[in-house]
């Protein structure tokens, strides 16, 4: 049965570095951040700071929209602590203030 590139990869370098070697290598690579991670706080920055402007300029949405974010954002935590998803878990809690502090601030008139 033929090999792919990966396997013979992981094969060649396991005969070539010591125990240690490979748990120092295996550590790094574990320290390093994904692309898809660094896209996904990207996305998050992106989205979360749609909101600052509002809260700047003191033109606020009708209660409902930020409320209706609120409660969408309640689903995806839920989601994001069952599959203990780092990247959502932050953004749904910096929505979810964001969006708290807005809808404070348009119950109280400010």
């Amino acid at each position: 049965m033929a090999q792919t590139i990966k396997q013979m990869r992981a094969l060649d370098s396991s005969r070539l570095a010591t125990p240690k070697e490979q748990l120092t290598q295996k550590i790094e690579a574990k320290s390093s951040m994904k692309f898809e991670d660094k896209v996904g706080f990207l996305g998050l920055v992106i989205v979360q700071g749609a909101l600052l402007p509002s809260h700047f300029s003191g033109t606020f949405p009708h209660w409902s929209l930020p409320l209706g974010v609120c409660c969408g954002l309640l689903c995806y935590q839920y989601r994001a602590w069952v599959q203990r998803d780092m990247v959502y878990t932050i953004g749904n809690i910096t929505g979810l203030t964001l969006n708290g502090l807005m809808l404070i601030r348009i119950m109280v008139g400010a």
